[in-house]
């Protein structure tokens, strides 16, 4: 059994390396590679050959618009989940979601199998009631939820999730089931993901509920270079959200050595 872990990243390429370098020396039994956001010219000169360019536009438009999952679960299932049989899940973490144990897959391995969880996410929760503000966006979004009928094994097509997407653990079972779904609508990859892997009979769990491996993953603010370095002091295997570039590449340093 073997994780798949897809660091999604925007980057220059020389950060890219460097980053790429700096978990396998955390981790040098886990299996990295790369989806690459950000412009092709810079993801031209990635030295990493193991990488992916990721040619959908919402990665690359505001924030927390219309973000989708959708192309790169494609890319993870063809690229190397089709080719490479071994491979039984997947960890996809973005490049603020510090890894800073080596027994991160483990970790999350135990937790899935104790769970029966086909996805574990932070807050991967139902939304419905809520005043999450993808909720409150796609509540009665007509192109979801005709989707959502047509596919949903459930006796309740209205359900939706959300989750915080940097993180997410899913079984190759999973990404088969989303990438066979012959078209998807446009809609916020924090919501659409657990909430469509609900209705097509996956299993998702909040990570929160039964573990604390993620205590130190959050939406926002973001974290300083104290905070967590005081974090790594205290054992933490995760950290999100660390976009300060000194603060990650501390981190990232102290816990490769």
């Amino acid at each position: 059994m073997t994780t798949l872990n897809v660091l999604i990243i925007h980057l220059s390429a020389p950060e890219v390396d460097e980053h790429v370098a700096a978990l396998r020396a955390i981790a040098p039994d886990s299996r990295f590679v790369v989806a690459y956001g950000g412009d092709r010219s810079e993801f031209a000169r990635i030295r990493e050959p193991d990488k992916a360019f990721v040619a959908d536009p919402s990665w690359r438009g505001p924030p927390r618009s219309y973000q989708s999952y959708d192309e790169i679960f494609q890319i993870v299932h063809d690229r190397w989940l089709q080719v490479e049989r071994e491979l039984d899940a997947c960890f996809v973490f973005e490049f603020d979601h510090l890894i800073l144990r080596a027994e991160f897959e483990p970790a999350l391995r135990e937790v899935s199998q104790r769970t029966g969880a086909d996805l574990l996410g932070k807050n991967c929760v139902v939304a419905n009631g809520t005043n999450w503000h993808h909720y409150t966006r796609f509540r009665r979004d007509p192109a979801l939820h005709r989707h959502l009928r047509s596919v949903s094994m459930r006796d309740d097509p209205s359900r939706l999730y959300g989750t915080v997407a940097s993180g997410l653990w899913l079984t190759r079972a999973a990404i088969a089931s989303f990438v066979s779904v012959s078209a998807h609508p446009a809609c916020y990859g924090e919501l659409y993901v657990p909430t469509l892997l609900h209705h097509l009979g996956h299993r998702v769990v909040d990570i929160d509920s039964v573990s604390r491996l993620y205590d130190s993953v959050r939406w926002e603010p973001e974290y300083s270079a104290t905070e967590v370095t005081e974090l790594q002091r205290r054992g933490a295997t995760f950290v999100h959200p660390v976009k300060d570039p000194l603060a990650r590449g501390q981190a990232l340093a102290a816990a490769s050595t």
